[in-house]
């Protein structure tokens, strides 16, 4: 699988995780200023993914060594006592200890991230391992399982760390976990979760998610008393692309709403940069945060989402402006995906990439070296080739 891209970003993920003092520890970023130096749970079960899939690929024992501490430190975070939210505390200090300043916790995304990963990775080793997968990987799932059933109706913050509230996102995520566990009920059915209560709770999430629904779009959250406070997002095409754009749920929360999504995004950021033919984008519209420009991994799940709505051929012809460019009117949606991929790759030599950069200077802004782009980068990266 030599690559000269893979290679760069696999290396650039590797240089995020500590092998030595507290092994299975993975940076969010290098950077101090902002303060990115910490282990998130949610951005470390991404950022898993790909060591996952470099395992299964390769087999090579460096990835499975990646895999098992991460599995390691995952229970020992997990089974800390003094958090100050529990399994919804979003990240800890690189020395394993509990992060205890002021952050918007609670965040229920991470746990169900964590344990669909975690079945993943039971998948790859194809049901092997049975003592690590028994001692160790279900009891977190079990956990995390329990945590999320508890907490499912509840608000919690939102994937930006900025909201309390309802978030399209984080139900998702607790959607593809709970199905994960019916599906893989025969691992799980010794513990006191029934069978039962996982479907009552899959069936009541879905018709949580479909309150953000609107007849041809999705809105990304609400309040605690359910007004919208935030419309198109760039995390309700994070929050497909984290379920693997599975079919089942995709029945019930129609995919091509997202082609809504992607249009506002793109037509808010080409305004932004008075840029007609670009097509990247950031988190959302009117962004504060470092004055909202391009972060990389929104642009790279927006190639990922073009590349799904390409293949599930949700849309017939290619009219919409926003998926094609001034200069080449014929554009598709897998022609885009790629100048998106291009434009990425190219900001770079060595893929050293912020987590925002301004589109039309390419200067980079706030956390440099981000380790959760990384994992979007391969993602679209696979999927163009």
């Amino acid at each position: 699988m030599a690559n000269q891209y893979i290679d760069k970003i696999v290396q650039r993920i590797s240089e995020n995780t500590n092998t030595t003092s507290n092994p299975g520890i993975i940076i969010a970023s290098p950077s101090e200023e902002p303060p990115y130096k910490y282990h998130w749970i949610r951005d470390s079960a991404l950022v898993m993914r790909t060591f996952v899939d470099m395992y299964e690929t390769t087999k090579q024992p460096i990835y499975f060594q990646y895999i098992i501490n991460y599995i390691e430190n995952e229970s020992k975070l997990q089974n800390l006592k003094n958090t100050r939210s529990g399994l919804g505390e979003p990240k800890y200090e690189i020395n394993c200890k509990p992060f205890q300043g002021e952050w918007g916790r609670p965040q229920n995304d991470g746990p169900a991230l964590r344990g669909i990963v975690l079945y993943k990775i039971i998948r790859s080793f194809k049901y092997k391992y049975d003592t690590l997968i028994s001692t160790l990987i279900l009891p977190i799932i079990l956990k995390d399982l329990h945590y999320i059933l508890d907490v499912y109706n509840q608000t919690s913050f939102d994937i930006w760390e900025e909201l309390n509230g309802w978030h399209f996102y984080t139900r998702l995520v607790q959607l593809k976990f709970v199905k994960d566990s019916i599906h893989n009920y025969h691992l799980i059915k010794h513990s006191d979760i029934s069978i039962e209560i996982l479907r009552d709770t899959y069936r009541k999430l879905i018709r949580g998610l479909k309150d953000h629904l609107t007849e041809n779009s999705i809105i990304s959250s609400f309040d605690k008393d359910g007004n919208i406070t935030k419309g198109p997002d760039a995390s309700i095409l994070l929050a497909f692309s984290h379920i693997s754009y599975d079919d089942d749920i995709l029945q019930e929360i129609p995919f091509q709403f997202v082609n809504r999504t992607c249009i506002d995004l793109v037509n808010h950021f080409r305004k932004k940069y008075k840029d007609e033919d670009l097509h990247l984008i950031g988190r959302y519209p009117d962004d504060k945060y470092y004055d909202g420009h391009i972060w990389v991994l929104c642009s790279c799940c927006l190639g990922q989402t073009y590349i799904e709505l390409y293949r599930r051929n949700n849309i017939i012809n290619y009219s919409s402006p926003m998926h094609r460019s001034k200069s080449n009117p014929s554009n598709n949606y897998i022609e885009v995906a790629n100048q998106i991929l291009e434009r990425i790759l190219t900001l770079d030599t060595n893929l050293i990439l912020p987590e925002q950069f301004n589109a039309n200077t390419n200067e980079y802004l706030s956390a440099k070296k981000l380790t959760w782009n990384y994992s979007e980068l391969y993602k679209l990266y696979k999927g163009l080739n």
